[in-house]
């Protein structure tokens, strides 16, 4: 029988310690998230003076670290070290018994059982004579960490009325952990949607369907113009909407109350400075358990800058497509992902091919089969150059076989919209346009020129004729009829006389044999271009201190007569350039056969010129050479530096068996 003083005093600590556990319940009713960590400690420190404890623990576990418990909160006597983290192989029978939801109680080591060695050498190692341990859990979820309540100068007993009554105190920390996390999370979850709201400059908003009054952020107030302290009623939200979209926007409202679908709609409000503003609203209603509807929920926009740009793109897109209806021009894109191809009707008429979004690319398969035999090649090879990257972009003329109407010229633009990681293409587009009435009038054209230099080439060919044929041979016949007349009355005078005309006549007849000469080689005809080319070479050296060497290497045995000419008077060109502008001391004249054809090589060392400088009028002999070698195919390339004299190359072709 126990005494009653003993009795007494056992039921005096029992009550206070009722009254602790009951202080301490109620300090966490209402406690603030911010102070749970706090009172959690300080709630350890009065159960460890009243209960004769030397260490309180909370362990939690590690959201870094699978496998480990950090101390949270921690309360020890004086003079005793806080323990550091548990890593689970420290307390493996510990952990097993925390998973399992179980409270563990012993008053000395040696209570603990055979499986639990690794957990007693750790408890002897920490100077743990007691211990209490019980799991941390809400709502019945597994365990998020325990507290563990032990001795290190004494053993003590754990009587099951305290242990029951130290596990409430246990679960009322664990609910005060659940709320602290609930509300951080909350406060990450506002802060974010405050962050996403701030950046997408959106304003939030409640409407109360029965009070039909709006509750508003400053955000949503700034976007519609009111003021932080109006009262916003649907009636004064009605007055803001713009007269010809409230319709619509009723509509919507209506059927989200209806068929309990979100509110999606974008609309016009009239500011009250008069600005008109496009507001986008998203927003999703909320409903009584009868089924009546209570708020609708939602964020505006303001959109205005959006739907500018829209218009912006529209009438640039209605320019662009007036342009390519003016220009002729047809528009494609290719997909090589999904796969598909788009064509608008230009490229319709262009190419033939189906117009409007088409699924594979048949579209594109229709455009190879149609190329021209001849120009396929080369077409594939630039396009594979295109989507492979070794092209920008791809600009090329070629012949096309449309099914219907027959030979056409296209001119192709393209470009790589999108490219895979290996740089390959998978999104390209372009543009076609027919030129085949250009082409043709550049046959046209070149058919004219070519006529027009024949034309000129026999004409002067005439004239030569006729002032070698009549004027030169009338001219001797003078000159003869002169040298007759020194047999006159005055012999000396006459015969000093008619000397004089003698002379005068056989150089106006060299003149005009000189003239026959350049208006027409007759030389060219008679002997070639190696001997016009050398008659010309000794002339211009006649005609100045300026140095002349020819070199000649290698000539066909026949070179077509509008070749012979055309590279003829390119030469004449040069060297009338060479003496009217170049101030050289030397000059070369090389002739020979390269890549298929002649080459006719003009080098002197004067002054030079910039090439890609302005021009003045000797540029039309440059312009005269170009045509004549543009009519055969031919290529003309100047080369000059100045003050480091110039280079004029021509290049002409000769057929197959000629060279």
């Amino acid at each position: 029988m126990i005494p009653e003083s003993n009795l007494h005093t056992e039921i005096e600590a029992r009550l206070r310690f009722e009254t602790l556990i009951a202080d301490l319940s109620s300090k966490f009713v209402n406690v603030p998230a911010g102070a749970v960590d706090s009172e959690i400690m300080d709630a350890e420190r009065l159960l460890c003076e009243f209960l004769g404890l030397d260490l309180a623990a909370l362990w939690q576990w590690s959201a870094e670290a699978p496998g480990v418990l950090t101390p949270t909160h921690v309360y020890t006597r004086e003079g005793l070290q806080a323990p550091g983290q548990m890593r689970q192989e420290q307390f493996p029978w510990y952990v097993q018994q925390m998973l399992a939801g179980c409270v563990v109680a012993f008053s000395s080591l040696e209570e603990l059982p055979a499986e639990a060695a690794v957990d007693r050498e750790t408890c002897r190692q920490l100077g743990i004579k007691s211990n209490l341990t019980i799991p941390l859990s809400v709502g019945g979820e597994p365990p998020v960490g325990i507290l563990g309540l032990n001795t290190t100068r004494m053993e003590r007993d754990w009587p099951d009325a305290l242990v029951k009554r130290l596990q409430l105190l246990a679960q009322i920390f664990s609910n005060a952990l659940a709320r602290k996390r609930a509300d951080q999370v909350l406060r990450e979850s506002e802060e974010r949607l405050s962050l996403a709201a701030e950046y997408a400059e959106a304003g939030f908003w409640v409407l109360d369907f029965r009070t039909r009054v709006f509750w508003a952020t400053e955000e949503a107030r700034a976007i519609f113009g009111y003021s932080p302290e109006e009262v916003v009623s649907m009636d004064r939200f009605k007055d803001s909407v713009h007269p010809d979209d409230w319709d619509l926007l009723q509509g919507s409202l209506e059927r989200s109350v209806k068929t309990r679908e979100a509110v999606n709609v974008e609309y016009r409000i009239r500011r009250g400075d008069g600005s008109i503003r496009w507001i986008a609203s998203r927003g999703r209603p909320h409903f009584a358990p009868a089924g009546e509807p209570l708020r609708l929920m939602g964020a505006s926009m303001d959109i205005t800058d959006r739907k500018g740009a829209e218009e912006a793109l529209r009438a640039s897109e209605a320019r662009v497509e007036a342009g390519a209806d003016l220009a002729g021009l047809g528009c494609y894109e290719v997909d090589f992902v999904e796969p598909s191809c788009f064509a608008d009707d230009w490229f319709h008429k262009i190419c033939g091919g189906p117009a409007g979004h088409q699924p594979g690319l048949a579209l594109v398969q229709f455009w190879m089969q149609h190329l021209h035999p001849e120009d396929t090649q080369h077409i594939l090879d630039q396009r594979e150059k295109l989507h492979d990257g070794r092209l920008e972009r791809l600009s090329i003329e070629y012949r096309y076989l449309h099914p219907t109407q027959g030979l056409k010229w296209i001119h192709h633009l393209a470009r790589v919209a999108e490219r895979d990681a290996t740089g390959r293409a998978i999104r390209s587009y372009g543009a076609v346009r027919d030129i085949t009435l250009q082409k043709q009038a550049q046959e046209a054209l070149h058919d004219l020129s070519g006529r027009l230099i024949r034309a000129h080439e026999e004409e002067r060919a005439r004239l030569a004729r006729e002032l070698h044929d009549d004027v030169t041979q009338r001219l001797a016949r003078l000159a003869i009829d002169a040298g007759r007349m020194q047999g006159g009355s005055d012999p000396a005078s006459a015969a000093e006389t008619m000397r004089s005309v003698r002379d005068g006549l056989v150089r106006l007849s060299e003149d005009i044999h000189s003239l026959s000469y350049r208006l027409h080689p007759s030389l060219l005809e008679d002997l070639g271009l190696a001997e016009a080319l050398k008659a010309e070479c000794e002339q211009f050296s006649r005609q100045g201190p300026i140095a002349i060497s020819l070199k000649l290497q290698g000539l066909p045995a026949f070179i077509p007569p509008e070749t012979a000419l055309c590279l003829f008077r390119v030469a004449q060109e040069a060297l009338r350039n060479v003496a009217r502008h170049a101030r050289a001391r030397g000059v070369e004249v090389s002739i020979r056969t390269v890549d298929g054809g002649l080459q006719l090589a003009v080098i002197d060392d004067g002054i030079g010129f910039e090439p890609a400088g302005p021009r003045d009028r000797h540029s039309l002999g440059l312009a005269g050479m170009r045509e004549r070698l543009l009519l055969l195919d031919g290529e003309l390339e100047i080369e000059s530096t100045p003050g480091k004299g110039t280079t004029v190359l021509a290049w002409a072709p000769l057929k197959e068996g000629q060279i």
